[in-house]
């Protein structure tokens, strides 16, 4: 591999030991992988931070990191944990003990001392901050819902990346020039049509088995195109599904993704809407416990259209409960009315963390959600979960004043 002074310089522990440490890992993912040269980067997204996940052996390595006088070279946020930081015990559900939490507070802490912003969010392109970013800027993300959508919205560039190898291109400041970083491979050649009657709507939900349907389609190398009407609201449920079931970094859609299209197309696929719908209908339970929004998290929008939706009903006398998972920042934007509304149906609003990254207290949960990254990580940590859209969500809440 290729490696400027400068690079050479930091390999040799000319600016410490810890940046030295995490560049000799990014070139040695690099090289595994091919890459000819390194890719310096202007933000990172780091994941796997949950005790709950990663256990003491994580909060070592994080520590160790930060005692040794790792500082991140580029702005660096950080992906949910296990429980909301000023509130542990909000919600009865998740299970936050003693060692949960001392592990779990000196992870953030490892993680402050290098300088993270503590976003403690899966959605990072919410914030201000990296909105700025400006298309074609390499960056190094974990989550993979957050790389999605930066690579199809926003244009920024960046591979898959696991929570290791994020935290420590933010230390190196680079990433290796492979994959998503490469213009070539960027560019689609395969081509997926939705066909569906005028006026059809892909809401959150639908958006999501869209995702799912896609991923199972496509085959060829290069981003999958995806002809069909939907917004960045619901683009970020169409990313998680694909980002949950599949391998797929990006979904190129034109009129939303800043590239050019592409001018030739090896293959086009048409997707019937009624298959989209015929597996939206097979994935609903009958009774639940918990009805969850925020999956990934849920933006300011998301929350004020679910209580608009509830404005227009009654709460029921024998409801699931329902949970809300945001980041700090949509928090704030949420207004005041649609507080209350929420407050009418005993909602409990969480930060920092979600269902995915939590201890839970109650096995074989029944939970109904529009998300299909929740229903897929549920899912495989025990829980029953059902997909619906959001209007459905509502009527197991409330019903017709």
């Amino acid at each position: 591999m290729y490696l400027t002074a400068e690079e050479e310089r930091i390999l040799r522990g000319e600016e410490g030991e810890a940046k030295a440490k995490a560049l000799e890992v990014i070139v040695k993912v690099g090289e595994a992988l091919g890459a000819e040269r390194l890719q310096p980067i202007v933000h990172a997204h780091v994941s796997g931070v949950s005790y709950n996940n990663i256990g003491e052996p994580g909060r070592k390595f994080i520590e160790d990191l930060a005692n040794m006088g790792a500082r991140f070279s580029v702005p660096t946020t950080v992906n949910p944990i296990g429980f909301d930081l000023e509130a542990p015990g909000a919600f009865d559900l998740i299970s936050a003990d003693r060692e949960v939490l001392e592990g779990q507070r000196a992870i953030v802490s490892a993680l402050h001392r290098m300088g993270a912003s503590l976003t403690l969010t899966c959605t990072p392109y919410y914030i201000p901050s990296v909105r700025g970013l400006r298309p074609g800027q390499s960056v190094a993300w974990g989550e993979s819902n957050a790389v999605v959508y930066a690579n199809s919205v926003l244009g920024l560039r960046t591979n898959r990346e696991g929570g290791p190898v994020a935290l420590m291109a933010a230390i190196a400041g680079r990433t290796y020039y492979y994959g998503m970083h490469v213009p070539e491979r960027r560019r689609p050649r395969a081509a997926y049509r939705l066909e569906a009657p005028e006026g059809y709507r892909l809401d959150y939900a639908r958006a999501a088995v869209l995702g799912r349907v896609l991923v199972r389609l496509h085959r060829l190398e290069g981003p999958p195109l995806l002809d069909a009407r939907v917004d960045r609201e619901t683009f970020k449920e169409l990313g998680a599904a694909v980002g949950a079931e599949g391998d797929i970094a990006m979904v190129f859609v034109p009129g939303l993704t800043p590239e050019e299209p592409p001018g030739r197309l090896e293959e086009v696929v048409s997707i019937d809407y009624r298959d989209v719908e015929a597996e939206l209908e097979s994935m609903r339970l009958d009774d639940v416990d918990l009805v969850y929004v925020g999956c990934p998290h849920a933006s300011a929008e998301e929350v004020e259209a679910l209580a608009r939706e509830l404005s227009r009903l009654k709460p029921r006398g024998n409801r699931p409960q329902l949970l809300i998972t945001t980041s700090r920042d949509e928090e704030r934007r949420i207004s005041p009315e649609a507080m209350e509304v929420l407050r009418e149906y005993g909602a409990v609003v969480l930060r920092d963390t979600c269902l995915i990254v939590s201890k839970l207290r109650r096995e074989g949960l029944r939970v109904a959600t529009y998300s299909y990254k929740a229903m897929f990580y549920l899912s495989r940590h025990g829980l029953r979960v059902g997909l619906e859209p959001m209007e459905d969500l509502a009527r197991r809440l409330g019903s017709e004043a």
